[in-house]
């Protein structure tokens, strides 16, 4: 699914954005960050992974991490 024509409802947005904050305390501790261009950069890579995997009827909160961590990663 495109993401242009992805709706979420609220509770969904609440998951997406507990998978993303998830995500974002878990890198954090592994790696520093030099600026926060990076972080900012970082941070919507997350986001759009999250967002991709609920669009595509990923629902699991632990998933999600592990797909936005993986896109960051590698």
């Amino acid at each position: 699914m495109q993401l242009e024509n992805a709706s979420f409802d609220p509770a969904t947005v609440a998951l997406m954005g507990r998978a993303c904050d998830g995500a974002w305390h878990e890198l954090r501790t592994k790696v520093f960050f030099p600026s926060l261009a990076d972080e900012r950069d970082i941070r919507h890579l997350i986001a759009l992974r999250i967002m991709t995997a609920v669009a595509d009827g990923e629902r699991d909160f632990e998933r999600l991490k592990v797909a936005a961590l993986e896109a960051i990663e590698g």
